[in-house]
């Protein structure tokens, strides 16, 4: 039965969250490079706990730094602890901030560790008749639990929490709560350097102390233990036995008193609150705790008759800029239809003129856009480029995207929206377009109908708030240096993605659903054969089903557990090393990658095809990418498998139009030519200059005469090495790839870093700037932000420092393809060609191009992809043509 509210303390262990926070979030910071990954652990939580409890006294309680009452009784306690992670130190400030933030009382005391604070506390809640709820995943804290105190281990927000009531404990534990402390005294501390008893653990500890009872029974009853390691440490470590009790033993006599009006909750304070979480970058808290302000104030104006737009377009003009909202009636701009726009040229003011294709009043504010003396500002240039190229609009003179300029700002962050920019740099709080839809269409809503008032003010917010963050965010790109990439590279490719995405690519449907047709078969017939090896029916999709198969009946073992349930693990990585052993785990895999293929290209691409074009228009997004690549979604082109079968059979269903073939090119070994060019290694310069096959070159410096990869073998591990090595792959990672002992795969790193002795010096220089100036850059300026190089957790370094070598290579690569895709564009335009880009995947461009064009295209295409950056080796690109994308490829 749980507490009443009103009648119980909560009690936050402040220091345990802190560290919980810290080892569950990796990788947070903000764009300067703070790391925030605990800070927001803690908020999270502490949030969580808010609304989840509704406390009606709470308090938290830190550790101090400085040695305690156990320091006196043992000089050695915590001797051996290391220092705090730098990348949690200086989160410390800014987690008592959160509390003065949310109101929380902090109560400490010198001398005392917070676990003996919460103690002396609630033990004094207790005798005012009062319940107490111990919040904290601290095991020795559990020894406080009674009838009327109890212990939450929150979880953090998607998950559970876990309460401990005297029969919980008993239950986790295996003794009683009143038993908790001797258990601990027995097995001692490694952290806090408690001694314990060598050779018991949790195990041993618990039989023994529900066998014979507390630390003193159980050493009284030592010469009757059976067990020859127990009984032998129990009789030479009697004392350090009793020394652990003390030290894990909570105090309850801490000079501290019980103030409930102190601990009463209070709400939280939204101004310091959004402030805090504006400084750290947490976008959705900020806007969860933004002041009650109401939104921004923008004074809008409606516009309804010609005289008026073209009054607009001449206050434009003599303003030389225009921030624009495109006003649309839903979120798909291929599917919406132009309902408005909103003018600001002004901070603080903005028109709103309704819209509709073919009007008078279009017509009118047709030159808004056209006319490339008015610099044009967007909070995202392709959705108004889309929405308007569709209704007879060109959309020129492009001079500011906010969204973009977030991204190159911060290419960590989660995501970019306008919502999260007004927080972050103006500390306003905006209405965004989409809150107006009916929640009942959320998805598919439409702003169609609604009042043009309504519509009016939201558009307008944002053509003020655009016309705001101009001024905040262009500065910033100077400062960072990117203004370079931002007006040569990232802004004009926002205009060739809205072109891409409007020309969509044909899909052959039919084609589809006979493959669906295959694809159901194949399902049916693994189905049986699975099941077959299983000894019986199975749900293929259960992971416990199959676990059960896998591993209790078959016998097989699984190295890997899974987060939550610590089960074995049936993911695919293990049922890679599992199928060497048995031949079900295997077809499990053929299984999952047929039904995958299926449900997510075979079955979903025809219902992409847009009713009026009849095309597939994918979004490609230029604000996802950390490293700068392009991604693809509505359909994600990307990962569409190269080497399958099936994903051939997928590509061929991406056709020409009638009078078209498909054209296809690619970059030849683009990141190891980048990778030499920034290395400046001799050999593989000189490899790349010969025009040798780097991976031929690469077998022959690597294996040697006594190799025990197979001659015909070599050149195919070999070029696993060579992007092993530059996607930062360990021997332990590489042995699995390439089927060889961690030990070969070791000896092959070794000699590859002999043979190329400039590329392990590239890799050293750039983790050591990197790790000085917490970034690093593309050759072409682009940056990404790495706080945690300077982490003390080696996983989360060793990650780090994966990403600071893979980077520069496979940015600059991103950035190159970019570039010949603005080249290309240009180069298409004038010659008034008719050919277009369709799709852009990794380092492949694909055009569809008219029959008669096809020559001198590819021979184009070739030339400017080979032309686009000048290395110091050449580029190669190799197009290829076909009815369909598979044949061109």
């Amino acid at each position: 039965m749980a507490f009443a509210k009103d009648r119980t303390v909560y009690l936050i262990d402040g220091s345990a969250q802190f560290h919980r926070a810290y080892f569950a979030i990796k990788g947070l910071s903000t764009s300067r490079g703070l790391p925030t990954n605990a800070t927001y652990g803690f908020t999270t939580m502490l949030r969580k706990l808010y609304q989840d409890e509704l406390p009606h006294w709470i308090g938290i309680s830190f550790d101090l730094p400085g040695p305690t009452f156990r320091h006196e009784e043992y000089t050695e306690y915590k001797a051996h602890r290391r220092p705090m992670e730098q990348d949690l130190s200086v989160q410390i400030p800014y987690v008592r901030r959160v509390c003065e933030a949310f109101c929380l009382p902090v109560i400490e005391v010198p001398g005392y560790e917070a676990d003996d604070v919460i103690a002396t506390l609630a033990l004094q809640a207790v005798a005012q008749g009062l319940k107490v709820i111990v919040v904290s995943g601290d095991k020795d804290l559990l020894q406080l639990v009674s009838d009327d105190i109890w212990v939450l281990n929150p979880g953090r927000e998607g998950s559970g929490s876990t309460l401990y009531d005297p029969r919980g404990v008993e239950e986790k534990f295996g003794v009683p709560a009143s038993r908790v402390v001797d258990v601990l005294a027995l097995v001692g501390d490694a952290v806090d350097n408690v001694p314990g008893v060598p050779g018991i653990g949790d195990k041993g500890a618990r039989d023994l102390v529900r066998e014979y009872g507390d630390v003193e029974g159980v050493l009284a009853n030592a010469a009757k233990v059976k067990r020859a390691s127990y009984r032998e440490g129990l009789v030479g470590h009697a004392e350090a036995a009793r020394l652990s009790k003390r030290l894990v033993t909570l105090r309850y006599d801490v000079p501290v008193s019980l103030d409930l009006d102190a601990l009463r909750r209070a709400e939280p304070r939204r101004p310091l609150a959004h402030a805090l979480f504006t400084e750290l970058e947490f976008a959705a808290l900020a806007r969860e705790y933004a002041p009650e302000i109401g939104f921004v104030a923008t004074e809008t104006r409606l516009v309804e008759d010609r005289a008026g737009v073209e009054a607009l377009v001449a206050e434009a003009r003599a303003a030389g800029r225009a921030a624009c909202a495109v006003v649309a009636t839903g979120r798909d701009a291929m599917r919406a239809s132009l309902l408005g726009v909103a003018v600001a040229t002004r901070t603080g003011e903005a028109a709103y003129v309704p819209l509709t294709s073919g009007g008078a009043l279009l017509e009118a504010a047709r030159p808004l856009f056209e006319d490339p003396a008015i610099a044009l500002l967007s909070g995202n240039g392709k959705r108004d480029q889309l929405v308007l190229g569709r209704a007879g609009v060109a959309y020129r003179g492009l001079t500011f995207d906010a969204l973009v300029a977030s991204y190159l700002l911060n290419p960590g962050r989660r995501s970019h929206t306008l919502e999260e920019l007004a927080l972050e740099c103006l500390e306003q709080k905006i209405q965004p377009l989409a809150a107006l839809l009916p929640s009942t269409t959320a998805v598919q809503g439409t702003l169609e109908g609604l009042d043009d008032g309504a519509v009016g003010a939201a558009a307008a917010q944002e053509a003020d708030l655009v016309l705001n963050l101009a001024e905040r965010l262009l500065p910033r790109l100077d400062e960072e240096g990117l203004t370079p990439i931002y007006r040569d590279l990232e802004l004009p490719l926002v205009a060739i993605l809205a072109e891409m995405e409007r020309a969509g690519v044909a899909l052959d449907v039919p084609h589809l659903q006979a493959m669906g047709r295959d694809m159901e078969a194949q399902i049916t017939e693994l189905t049986r054969e699975i099941h077959a090896m299983a000894g019986g029916e199975i749900n293929i999709n259960s992971p416990i089903q199959l676990r059960e198969v896998l591993f209790d009946r078959l016998g097989l073992k699984s190295a890997k557990k899974t987060a939550k349930t610590r089960a074995a693990s049936t993911a695919e990585e293990v049922l890679e090393d599992l199928a060497a052993l048995h031949p079900l785990p295997r077809k499990i895999l053929d299984y999952r990658s047929v039904q995958k293929l299926k449900s997510t290209y075979v079955d979903a691409l025809p219902a992409l095809v847009h009713p009026q074009t009849g095309r597939v228009h994918a979004s490609f997004n230029q604000t996802v990418a950390a490293t700068g690549r392009l991604s693809s979604a509505d359909p994600n082109l990307q990962n569409i498998p190269i080497r399958q079968g099936a994903g051939r059979r997928i590509r061929e269903a991406f056709v020409a139009a009638h009078g078209f073939v498909i054209l296809s090119a690619d970059y030849s070994q683009i990141e190891l030519r980048v990778l030499a060019h920034l290395s400046k290694d001799a050999t593989l310069l000189d490899t790349f200059r010969r025009g040798e096959d780097v991976h031929d070159r690469t077998s022959r410096e690597v294996f040697g005469a006594f190799s025990p990869v197979p001659p015909d073998e070599q050149r195919r591990v070999s070029k696993m090495i060579n992007y092993a090595l530059l996607y930062g792959k360990t021997a332990f990672t590489l042995a699995k790839d390439i089927g060889v002992s961690t030990k070969e795969a070791q000896t092959f790193i070794e000699a590859y870093f002999a043979r190329y002795p400039s590329v392990r010096q590239f890799i050293d220089d750039t983790i050591a700037n990197a790790r000085e100036t917490g970034v690093v850059r593309t050759l072409l300026g682009r940056l990404r932000r790495l706080p945690d190089l300077k982490a003390r957790n080696p996983q989360v370094r060793a990650e780090a420092e994966r990403q600071a070598m893979n980077t520069p290579v496979q940015g600059t690569a991103a950035d190159l393809i970019k570039k010949a895709m603005l080249d290309l564009d240009a180069a298409l335009r004038a010659r008034g060609s008719q050919a277009r880009l369709i799709m852009q995947i990794h380092d492949e461009l694909v055009l569809e191009v008219p029959e008669a064009e096809v020559d001198d295209v590819r021979a184009l295409v070739q030339r400017v992809m080979e032309g686009a950056l000048a290395l110091d080796v050449p580029l190669v690109a190799e197009a290829r043509v076909g009815r369909n994308w598979a044949e061109a490829h």
